[in-house]
């Protein structure tokens, strides 16, 4: 058995390449500014059964290359799942389900037909995959804890998108969640032995000390924005400008959503900590309320046409 973690990155899109004894990795070929190199799609297998994780895009050649994937050596692939929902993640989901007979699992209602829960175990030919719900970057964010299958040395946690190889990912969810949910996955890093497979970008060797940088990177942001709130910058559009002004096109979605995100998260907080003057507060408050309105109409159009 060749494992292969050290490939350059990225490797071609849509090879499978074993990285732990029981994950094969898959780049999906949907390079962009929102997704980088592509979507990570992962194979667990283990025993004649496998499941199929983040499809990513509808794409006739990946998609039929996960599936030769997981039926390597007469395998049946018991579950396509979702680490959340976003499309570049979910889009091929159904489409490859279907053509294996298979279901859809994940904690995203609007994807999964078996709703997840944390907690849950998933058996993957004898091999037990455990569930950590890990909101933030999502609300419906999971991971998956793959032990070794001897019981001995490194196991893989599946991060999904809560951590990206080398990156920091947006937060589309509630930014005090994806603190915890990051302190929680830095703390089972540094009790477990192993290496991490993010939703995007090379693999993660040193878990506790991405973890770790992520932290940071949030911490930081979060003290530029009371900072720039506090100088007078009290509407989501100058934060954006000020925090990120290089960012053009889809990434500025991103920008927005984890500007947003912590202003409410500030919001949440008392005195020094959060947002201290309260004529400040009020009109970042009244100002992050139309932004979100106006996001809401946008979507609601987009869905129309």
């Amino acid at each position: 058995m060749t494992i292969d973690s050290t490939v350059e990155w990225p490797p071609a899109p849509s090879v499978g390449r074993l990285v732990t004894p029981n994950v094969t990795h898959l780049l999906a070929p949907n390079a962009s500014s929102w997704t980088y190199e592509g979507t990570n799609s992962w194979i667990i297998a283990a025993g004649d059964e496998s499941i199929i994780v983040d499809p990513g895009i509808e794409n006739a050649a990946h998609l039929e290359a996960l599936r030769r994937q997981g039926t390597l050596d007469g395998r049946t692939v018991s579950a396509v799942l979702l680490t959340h929902d976003h499309p570049d993640h979910s889009d091929g989901a159904r489409t490859l389900a279907d053509s294996l007979g298979t279901r859809v699992i994940g904690m995203s209602p609007r994807f999964a037909d078996d709703l997840l829960k944390e907690g849950d175990v998933l058996t993957v030919g004898g091999l037990p995959v455990s569930v950590l719900h890990t909101p933030g970057h999502s609300d419906d964010s999971i991971c998956l804890w793959v032990p070794s299958d001897t019981g001995c040395g490194r196991g893989a946690l599946l991060t999904g998108d809560t951590v990206l190889g080398g990156r920091s990912s947006g937060v589309m969810g509630k930014l005090g969640d994806l603190l915890a949910s990051l302190q929680r996955l830095r703390e089972f890093a540094g009790d477990h032995e192993t290496t991490g497979l993010p939703g995007h970008g090379p693999i993660v060797t040193d878990l506790v000390g991405e973890t770790s940088v992520v932290i940071d990177v949030r911490s930081r942001r979060i003290d530029q924005v009371r900072e720039f709130i506090a100088d007078g910058d009290t509407t989501v559009l100058e934060l954006i400008q000020r925090l990120y002004p290089q960012l053009r096109g889809s990434r500025s979605m991103f920008a927005a959503s984890t500007v947003i995100s912590t202003i409410d998260y500030l919001i949440g907080l008392d005195g020094e900590k959060g947002i201290a003057d309260a004529a400040q507060r009020a009109d970042i408050t009244a100002d992050v309320d139309k932004y979100k309105q106006a996001m809401a109409a946008r979507t609601r159009e987009t869905r129309t046409r």
